[in-house]
């Protein structure tokens, strides 16, 4: 008994000495045992710390008093300061977090307002909480917001500050992300150049269809926080050199002067990311009576084929495999849709940065890229489908009502295509020849070619002014050839897709206190980013946006869901074929009971017995389509049973036999 207690004093000494040790030296130790290590510190978030060249305050705003009643809130606060510590320690003295409690009516709550941080009111009296991060460059010209006497002085203060408004708890797995770019972004002398040509309204637009105004699509938000976005027209005739990434997305119709200009850029070093489609999606004509017969198509006309690569004409991606499911009406079962394609990491080059750590890329209507025989630059395909594929014409798509009707007639190849690819390495100009372009032409100055006399232009007057308003316009043929004939360095990415842009494919979008707070759902947006920023020369913030951080998907069950569908799939279309036919002639026969002359009989016997045939039918064939619902689900549901038997009956019976284990040895042990 004696030797028991020693026992017991000993531990509950340990015990209180471990709790001591853990609220005074080790508040920030954490285990972190989540597979992808999600909360340790990403190397590129330690290369931006290590290499700091600018001094950087951090203030954090957090309303501590009047938070008292969110404790969810107060423990992500938490967690949001112990980064930020563990930050500052990182950075070596470069940065100097300041923790600030804006009080209600204080000068901190003030200054918070002026820098942009966005309350929220809490409580009965609608006490207002902050909790948001104003990061600055430390620096004796730029002074403090609320000391700007000038819009211009203001306008400098906020040009050298970075702002996250409001930390959203449920965005936690983009915390680290979040504030390395905030620091990054102070910490940089200069942002990459990107220079956008765009078919498509990407920058916000009217919408003729609601009669309103189309917001800028999501991703220019991540671009305008991370680079110096410039525009370029479609018609440009040069590539500005300050450009150091060209973002091509749509570039539709383009002509002969711009796509030059394009192949110049490329081969004088310039970087180029783009977008192409067989079928655009969002490529809405202004007009709805004009939709069915715009092209929706783009691609860069010969560049592609110098470069290549070839977008294969006319060719959607169809892929079984890689389908999603959607909806196709009330009391009809969801259908996969053959060319709305959830992509993992089965599909692409895990080794490429760009796609390194991502996890789910969405895209629609997609093309298919083809290599050009004979090309002499190095192409890596980046995304690929699976062999569950095949190539569908472009036109069905113009007038798609059912997805469903994708399967007629699709029968999966085998082969994997490319839905992008990198390429680099040496090419040659698409215009050898060059160019030739009409330029109008000006007429010279004092040019009295064709004047009369005065006299005679006083009696003519008339003739001649109708003359000249029914002459064409005067142009001129003008060659123009290219500067640059090859490259060894050519750098180009390409995508057979635009939609995977759009925001429907990747990113939630909801109203917060009148701002737009994006959720993203895939990792399309991320896969942008990634591209500009390697074609840009800036690996860190890679490192750390590709990190594991949606859910992780059910592979055994999809697995089983598709093995299920591909068995009864044939037999499900087969089923609903049936059960529309029996329904259009079951209300054709109630049609004409309805319609029947009052003195006549109302159906013939004949009639009533088909009638009632039609009913019967109809039930067999609605409990048929039951019961292979039921058969999609039945290996599934057999796994959930396995699982539940596992958790609740196994794992606390091996337990249970482990401890009787352990019991009997130690009784032996005392025995002998």
């Amino acid at each position: 008994m004696k030797r028991t207690g020693i026992i017991a004093v000993i531990a509950v000494a340990a015990l209180v000495i471990f709790n001591l040790l853990m609220s005074s030296g080790l508040t920030g130790m954490r285990w972190d045992l989540t597979e992808n290590k999600l909360y340790t510190l990403s190397e590129g978030s330690k290369s931006i710390l290590q290499n700091l060249d600018k001094d950087i305050e951090l203030n954090l705003y957090f309303s501590d008093q009047s938070s008292k009643d969110l404790p969810a809130l107060r423990a992500y606060a938490k967690r949001v300061q112990e980064l930020l510590q563990e930050f500052e320690q990182l950075a070596g003295g470069k940065i100097t977090l300041n923790v600030i409690d804006p009080a209600p009516f204080s000068e901190d709550e003030d200054n918070a307002t002026v820098a942009g941080l966005q309350s929220i009111p809490v409580g009965v009296s609608g006490e207002n909480v902050f909790f948001g991060l104003v990061g600055k460059v430390k620096s004796d010209e730029v002074g403090d917001a609320k000391d700007a006497e000038t819009e211009e002085d203001l306008a400098a203060v906020v040009a050298a500050e970075e702002v996250i408004a409001f930390f959203q708890p449920d965005k936690e797995q983009f915390l680290e992300y979040d504030l390395s770019k905030l620091i990054y972004s102070l910490n940089r002398q200069k942002s990459p150049v990107v220079g956008i040509l765009s078919g498509l309204e990407i920058n916000g637009g009217m919408d003729f269809y609601g009669q309103g105004q189309r917001p800028a699509w999501v991703f220019m938000q991540y671009l305008e926080d991370l680079f110096d976005v410039q525009w370029v027209s479609n018609d440009a005739d040069k590539i500005d050199d300050s450009i150091d990434v060209l973002l091509l997305i749509h570039p539709k119709d383009l002509s002969d002067q711009a796509l030059l200009a394009i192949d110049q850029f490329a081969l004088k070093g310039g970087r180029i990311l783009a977008f192409v489609d067989p079928f655009a999606e969002q490529d809405q004509p202004s007009m709805p009576m004009m939709a069915a017969n715009q092209s929706r198509n783009s691609d860069l006309g010969p560049l592609l084929k110098a470069w290549g690569l070839q977008l294969r004409e006319g060719a959607v991606l169809a892929d079984f495999d890689n389908s999603m499911v959607v909806g196709v009406g009330p009391q009809r079962t969801p259908t996969r849709h053959l060319a709305l394609l959830g992509l993992t990491k089965d599909n692409w080059d895990g080794e490429d940065v760009v796609l390194s750590g991502l996890e789910s890329i969405n895209v629609s209507t997609s093309g298919i890229l083809d290599m050009v025989e004979g090309h002499t630059t190095k192409i890596t395909p980046l995304i690929s489908s699976s062999t569950e594929s095949s190539a569908l014409e472009a036109s069905l798509f113009a007038t798609l009502d059912n997805p469903e009707k994708l399967f007629d007639g699709f029968t999966p190849s085998g082969e994997r295509y490319t839905i992008a690819a990198r390429v680099e390495g040496k090419a040659t100009t698409a215009y050898p020849d060059g160019i030739e372009i009409e330029e109008p032409v000006e007429p010279a100055e004092g040019d009295d070619t064709g004047a009369s006399s005065a006299g005679d232009e006083a009696t003519n007057n008339s003739e001649a002014t109708a003359d000249e308003a029914d002459a064409e316009p005067k142009t001129v043929t003008r060659k123009v050839m290219a500067d640059i004939s090859e490259t060894d360095n050519l750098n180009v990415l390409v995508f057979a897709d635009t939609d995977i842009l759009s925001d429907r494919l990747w990113v939630q979008v909801q109203e917060f206190f009148g701002q737009r707070i994006a959720s993203p759902w895939a990792n399309n947006g991320d896969l942008l980013v990634n591209a500009l920023d390697n074609l840009s020369g800036n690996a860190d913030l890679i490192n750390i946006r590709s990190r594991g951080r949606f859910t992780r998907p059910f592979t055994v069950v999809e697995e089983l869901r598709r093995k299920a569908e591909e068995k009864f799939a044939d037999q499900q279309r087969e089923l609903e074929t049936r059960l529309e036919e029996t329904e259009s002639k079951l209300a054709e026969l109630q049609s004409a009971r309805a319609g029947a002359d009052a003195n006549s009989a109302i159906l013939s016997p004949e009639q009533e017995q088909a009638l009632l045939s039609f009913q019967e039918e109809k039930l067999k064939i609605r409990k048929a389509l039951r019961d292979v619902q039921h058969s999609l689900d039945q290996n599934i549901e057999d796994l959930g049973r396995q699982l539940k038997l596992i958790n609740i009956v196994l794992v606390p019976l091996a337990l249970t036999v482990i401890a009787l284990l352990v019991a009997l040895w130690r009784r032996s042990k005392r025995m002998v």
